[in-house]
């Protein structure tokens, strides 16, 4: 089985998941190529926090531990070209703000592995020879949840199936299937981080749930809370605090604790629902704190 330890002879590294990742390479004493893609572009103030392009001979220890170390496919991806560093940076620099279908240019941060595989997955194979370019075969970490089951190999590989073409510019542009899988990168990002904050502060939050499980509650929060009218991820995140409280359902319970709050709090019902769904979590841990002292009852506010 070809793996990317025998084949791959670049990393593609995201500098603002890896802080100081140039010093570290720097410092192996291997004989690597590194450049940032920021680097002569209006970008270069920045250039340790966008993507960096390393070449590695094939066989590296630097290939070789990334795909025998999880914790580095989060921040990097590998791949297998015959060009040099130049004409694979030339290339790959058409990415970094590339115009859209909407008349856009955002900065797109294609070295970031879960953006990297959304963005490649969205384009038929006939578009994703044209985008690849130099590039012939390129690695990167599937992104499943940890609640759910883990392929084997965790990569997928994106692969070149036609000789590369000259360039053009066209090749660059981000259609509507990019910009939705953009989205659905930066849902799945939020899905990661909003586990990560419910399992932190709730410790036994999904205890005895399949990933199925969690998967449809943690899909029915977000659901539910766009329909209350939330956007942020902070608002989101009090949203799932409250259902983890009081359950999914407790709008619809007619002598439950939101009843009570909007009982107590009328002109609170009137905030708008960022405002709002604070107040409420707010509410719901004071609650919870002393549902183990007091019966739940509603009670007119004190005047």
């Amino acid at each position: 089985m070809f793996t990317p330890a025998y084949q791959a002879n670049y990393m593609l590294i995201d500098g603002a998941l890896r802080p100081n990742v140039i010093c570290q390479l720097q410092q192996r004493g291997e004989p690597l190529e590194i450049l940032p893609l920021y680097l002569c572009t209006g970008l270069e103030p920045v250039k340790e926090q966008g993507p960096i392009l390393v070449h590695a001979p094939v066989g590296t220890a630097l290939i070789t531990e990334w795909q025998q170390t999880p914790a580095q496919h989060l921040y990097a991806s590998v791949f297998a070209s015959q060009a040099p560093l130049r004409t694979v940076a030339s290339h790959l620099r058409h990415f970094l703000q590339p115009p859209d279908h909407l008349g856009n240019s955002s900065l797109l941060r294609f070295a970031d592995p879960v953006v990297t595989y959304f963005w490649l997955s969205s384009y038929p194979q006939d578009h994703l020879d044209s985008l690849l370019g130099p590039v012939t075969d390129l690695w990167v970490k599937t992104p499943i949840h940890g609640w759910q089951p883990q392929p084997d190999p965790p990569f997928t590989r994106f692969s070149h199936h036609n000789p590369p073409q000259d360039w053009d510019p066209r090749f660059a542009l981000q259609g509507e299937p990019q910009l939705a899988a953009f989205e659905q990168a930066c849902h799945w990002l939020f899905m990661e981080q909003l586990h990560e904050w419910l399992t932190d502060h709730h410790p036994s939050v999904f205890a005895n749930q399949t990933g199925e499980q969690v998967q449809n509650w943690m899909e029915q929060v977000l659901e539910k809370g766009r329909a209350w009218g939330l956007a942020s991820d902070y608002s989101f995140i009090a949203w799932a605090d409250i259902c983890h409280t009081w359950g999914l359902d407790f709008m619809d319970r007619i002598e439950g604790p939101y009843q009570c709050w909007l009982k107590q709090f009328p002109e609170k019902a009137r905030l708008p629902p960022e405002v709002r769904v604070e107040a409420l979590a707010e509410y719901a841990r004071h609650e919870q704190s002393t549902s183990y002292q007091l019966p739940l009852k509603c009670v007119p506010p004190i005047n």
